[in-house]
Parts: C-alpha cells; sequence; structure tokens
C-alpha cells in the first residue's frame, strides 16, 4: 500500500481503465437505452412504481414478471403506458431474482441497446431522474472515467467519495441500474463468479483504493466474520477490476417502497448536503486483515 493510499479515487480508476485498455466514451444522442423491469406480485408497489416509471420518455421497456398472484399477472398483461415504449412482456420468468436479472440482461443484449438497466417492482423514482441518469455518463467521460455503471438510488452507505454533483460508489444493487453495453456482457458473462462475503469486499476495496469500508448495515456481523453477500454486490468490484467505475447521482433521485432505509440499512438517501463532500470512508493506514482474500 505504499503512496496508494495517497491517490484519489479517480486516479485509482484511471489507473485500472490504463492496465485495462478501457477508453471513455460520450454518449451519443442516437443511443439506444433499454431497461429490464421485473416484477413479482405486490400489484400495489409495481402501480406505483409503474406510474413514476411512465412519468418521463426516451427509453425502451422490457417487462418480465415472474407473479403467482393472478392479480399481478393480469397488471402486466393490461397496463398501458403512455410515455415509455413498451417493447414486450415475458411472463413466467421464474427462478429467483438472480434469473430475471441475467434474463433481463440477455433479451437487452440480443436486441442491441447501448445502454442496459435493471428495474425493479419496489423502487420509485421521481421527476428528472432519466436526464439525470444519462447525465452521469457524460460527466464520468468529462472527468475520464470509463462510467460501466450509474443509478439514481443513492445511498450514503454505498459512496467511496463524494464529488461534484455524483459520487464513486462501491456498490450498485440491482433495483435501479443502468449499464454500458459492455459492462452488461461483462456482468452476464461472469455472473456464476460473482459471489463475494462482506470480508472479501472490505479487503477489495481496502486493496485497490487503500480505504476501510465502514458499512452501517453490516454492523449486524462481527467484522472478522466472511457473510455471503447477494450476487449483485459483486457488480461493482468485479467491474472496478476491469477499469469501470460507477457514479451515482447527488442528489438521490429514487426512493424504496418495500422497506425504511433508516431503520433497515441504518443509512439514508444522499442528500445535495454531500455535494463535494470528499471521501466517505477513513483511508486505511496500516494492513488490515478480516479474513482470507476474497472469501
Amino acid at each position: 500500500m505504499e503512496g496508494r493510499e495517497f491517490l484519489t479515487p479517480v486516479e485509482i480508476i484511471r489507473s485500472q481503465q490504463a492496465k485495462n485498455g478501457t477508453v471513455p466514451r460520450r454518449p451519443r444522442p442516437n443511443d439506444r437505452i433499454g431497461f429490464s423491469f421485473s416484477s413479482k406480485d405486490r400489484c400495489l408497489y409495481t402501480v406505483q412504481s409503474l406510474k413514476a416509471l411512465d412519468a418521463e420518455g426516451g427509453f425502451d421497456l422490457i417487462w418480465n414478471d415472474g407473479s403467482t398472484q393472478m392479480e399481478a399477472r393480469e397488471l402486466a398483461r393490461n397496463w398501458r403506458f403512455k410515455n415509455v415504449r413498451l417493447v414486450e412482456i415475458n411472463c413466467g420468468v421464474r427462478g429467483g431474482p438472480d434469473r430475471a436479472i441475467c434474463f433481463g440482461l440477455k433479451r437487452l443484449l440480443d436486441l442491441g441497446y447501448d445502454y442496459i438497466g435493471l428495474l425493479e417492482n419496489d423502487v420509485v423514482l421521481h421527476p428528472g431522474w432519466f436526464s439525470r441518469l444519462r447525465e452521469l455518463f457524460a460527466q464520468g467521460f468529462e472527468e475520464g472515467l470509463v462510467c460501466g455503471a450509474a443509478s439514481v438510488r443513492a445511498y450514503e452507505s454505498r459512496v467511496l467519495e463524494y464529488r461534484n454533483r455524483y459520487s464513486i460508489d462501491w456498490a450498485s444493487g440491482a433495483g435501479m441500474v443502468l449499464f454500458s453495453r459492455e459492462a452488461a456482457q461483462m456482468i452476464l458473462d461472469q455472473y456464476a463468479r460473482l459471489a463475494m462475503t462482506t470480508v472479501g469486499i472490505r479487503e477489495f476495496y481496502a486493496e485497490l483504493f487503500g480505504v476501510a469500508l465502514e458499512i452501517s448495515d453490516w454492523n449486524f456481523w462481527p467484522v472478522t466474520q466472511a457473510v455471503p453477500c447477494t450476487l449483485d454486490f459483486g457488480y461493482t468490484p468485479m467491474l472496478y477490476r476491469h477499469g469501470f467505475a460507477t457514479l451515482g447521482a447527488i442528489p438521490s433521485l429514487a426512493h424504496d417502497l418495500d422497506f425504511d432505509v433508516r431503520r433497515f440499512l441504518r443509512t439514508n438517501y444522499v442528500g445535495l448536503d454531500k455535494n463535494n463532500a470528499g471521501l466517505a470512508h477513513p483511508r486505511r493506514t496500516e494492513v488490515v486483515t478480516w479474513g482470507a482474500p476474497n472469501s
């Protein structure tokens, strides 16, 4: 770690880009953007999510529904959009969230989209979310970063560094995220190898970024206990390994319906007060051993 503690996250990401040969790309006006919307029952949540989603246009949507309840299955068949361009509905997508995620990524890749997003039916988007999401990729380009993933659902507990109107994040999740085509293909290709534990994630960011993650929603477990994470926690580390950054919006333009973020995750949504606030975690000043590397 000698010397690395003085590098900023941006400098480290640029170094990873040079190592992997990834080059920043400016978003183009004619880029095609598609989202995979996943739903399973919970009609009240789905209706709230869809109404907010349909308040804006400029993107395509495929709807992948794994509902077992008749009311929810009928909702998927009968919903009429005003602004969103619905490309297709895929009913009976079963097998759990990872199966639905992989199905949606593959389908959007097959359809040839330049940017590929994931949305779940328990997230409500706020006005202006879509233009802000696209802008994050442009901001990354202006900073010389290859933005592989961006989200407008921003948790303080997922941030590495707060910059001017955007954050550099250590996790994106699958509930609301937009990937570049290259990043989406990489995640799909390596999905079975994304498994990490709490210890492995802490050690990854300590080694690459020189920070000691202070993760509020993991305080249930001892620091040395390697607890398995859901696979979407592996998206961002895998992207950083290959020189792709994950960026978040300041402020957050989304909220969750199925839990209170303060009570459940012990954090807050990112607000304007975090603009340009700097590093969100302390520097790692000594060798820290939480467990076996990448355990």
